[in-house]
């Protein structure tokens, strides 16, 4: 058997700019889940009794951001949580009711009043 001259040397793997787009978009969702998932650990959702709030001054998130009660920035202490209704009636009077509802694209809405007192 012979054999015919060496074939050229195996050219180096090259990204496609298509490729590269493709791993920017992926890094780019990501980021952006991680983003809203991480703002969203301190929204009125995770609040529990006892808890202290604030008024929120971002516009991505529902309005109230859970904080620290010995920090000086606490507007509020919530009394109760109420899941599965949206009527602030459920309150107490002295108690401002707090209404989120959370919409699921694949799942039927949530909704939970928070009962509030004032800290200050």
């Amino acid at each position: 058997m012979q054999s015919g001259p060496p074939g050229p040397p195996p050219r180096p793997a090259s990204r496609s700019p298509k490729t590269i787009l493709k791993a920017i978009g992926v890094v780019f969702v990501l980021g952006t889940f991680a983003f809203f998932w991480l703002t969203s650990l301190n929204d009125a959702g995770n609040a529990e009794a006892g808890d202290c709030v604030k008024k929120s001054s971002s516009a991505l998130d529902d309005g109230l951001e859970v904080v620290d009660c010995s920090g000086g920035d606490a507007q509020y202490k919530v009394s109760k949580v109420h899941d599965g209704t949206s009527d602030p009636s459920v309150c107490s009077a002295g108690e401002d009711a707090y209404v989120k509802t959370v919409h699921r694209r694949r799942r039927a809405d949530t909704a939970m009043v928070l009962c509030l007192t004032p800290t200050k």
